[in-house]
């Protein structure tokens, strides 16, 4: 019987120990783990399913091309600013719509999801809404892209209803891949002289 050197079996060891602490030693047949929750948000819970209700409206209404969604989510007034994926600032409610018509008009978004990362927070009078996004943009060719991005929204009551008077979207980048590690050598027991 071949006898394990004291540093082949240490480096077993610190591997079997490092493969159970990091779960990767887990059977097939048990669950991975559950995603983390999603942040908690702190503006009233009425208000939150209020805004991820209209947020769920917009989203599905420029999959349909329904840009009237604009007009009812959106304030008028002169002053606010917006930032789109490929343009801004944006600094009138009218270019808001032509930056929008044009992005209908030269794709089809097929998909567009808020994911479920949204938080809302109620600052004073303003709610803050953060999350990430996801969309399915066909061009007219035919070819297709998914993007992510992440988006900052502010929202104020305007009469009985809230309404968004900023809102600053951009696509998040690929990370790129990490670079290779060096093979690490392991340090060598000195070995007796006979």
């Amino acid at each position: 019987m071949k006898e394990t050197t004291p540093v082949k079996r240490s480096t077993a060891l610190t591997a079997a120990l490092a493969l159970t602490l990091t779960g990767a030693a887990l059977s097939p047949a048990q669950n991975p783990p559950a995603p983390p929750p999603a942040p908690a948000s702190s503006a009233p819970p009425e208000i939150v399913a209020e805004i991820k209700a209209k947020t769920k409206q917009f989203t599905e209404a420029i999959v349909s091309k329904d840009l009237s969604v604009l007009d009812k989510m959106f304030e008028s007034q002169a002053g606010n600013v917006y930032y789109d994926i490929n343009e801004g600032p944006l600094l009138t409610f009218d270019r808001l719509k032509r930056v929008w018509t044009a992005a209908t008009t030269n794709f089809t978004i097929s998909k567009f999801d808020f994911n479920d990362d949204m938080k809302i927070d109620k600052v004073g009078d303003v709610l803050v809404q953060t999350g990430t996004w996801a969309q399915t943009q066909v061009a007219k060719s035919g070819a297709s892209r998914d993007i992510v991005g992440r988006v900052t929204v502010l929202w104020r009551r305007t009469g009985n209803e809230w309404r968004v008077f900023h809102y600053h979207g951009s696509i998040t980048p690929p990370r790129p891949a990490a670079p290779p590690r060096p093979p690490v050598s392991p340090t060598a027991a000195p070995q007796p002289p006979f």
